[in-house]
């Protein structure tokens, strides 16, 4: 049977950095004493997604095209958390910057690590009772996203099609689904 202890880090290169993510390169001591050199990580910020619900029980969500899968995706607000920032407030801010939506009462959902084996961030998850529209979208210079509001029963359907594809936003819509019975 493998150990399966901590992994040593006996060195770390910085490969490459943008203000977007960092790429390095560790040399690893495995429990068992082997080497594993290179190990490459990508360093992101953390994420906070958020899971709007109005009154009505509609959702709140986003379309926008996704360059890097080169399709359009449907999915919950969401956005990086600045340095120093704390998650719910970065998730407040991208669900009012995102959609106008903002207030209700605020439940956090925990955490989850989108890609542990490659990335090392979080994507904090909210689930929001109670947003009301409250102000225009002040979406990023290059963010161009449409609101969709739908019932919260019609999400699954969207994730077995294949409209909702980001792991942390299908893992936000299930975590809510399930705190909302």
């Amino acid at each position: 049977m493998p150990e399966l202890g901590r992994w040593e880090r006996l060195s770390s290169e910085k490969l490459v950095e943008t203000p977007y993510f960092a790429l390095r390169s560790d040399r690893l001591r495995l429990p068992d004493g082997a080497i594993k050199d290179p190990y490459y990580v990508i360093e992101r910020p953390d994420a906070a997604i958020v899971f709007p619900l109005t009154g009505e029980g509609e959702v709140v969500l986003v379309r926008q095209y996704r360059p890097a899968i080169r399709r359009l995706e449907l999915g919950l607000p969401a956005g990086l958390v600045e340095k120093g920032e704390e998650p719910e407030k970065a998730a407040r801010r991208e669900l009012s910057e995102e959609t106008g939506y903002a207030g209700g009462e605020w439940e956090s959902l925990g955490a989850v690590a989108s890609s542990p084996s490659l990335k090392d961030n979080w994507a904090h998850l909210y689930l929001v009772r109670g947003v009301e529209l409250s102000a225009s979208q002040q979406p990023d210079e290059y963010e161009r996203l449409e609101i969709v509001t739908m019932p919260a029963g019609e999400l699954l359907p969207k994730i077995w099609a294949g409209e909702i594809v980001s792991s942390s936003g299908v893992a936000a819509i299930l975590l809510a689904l399930d705190r909302l019975g």
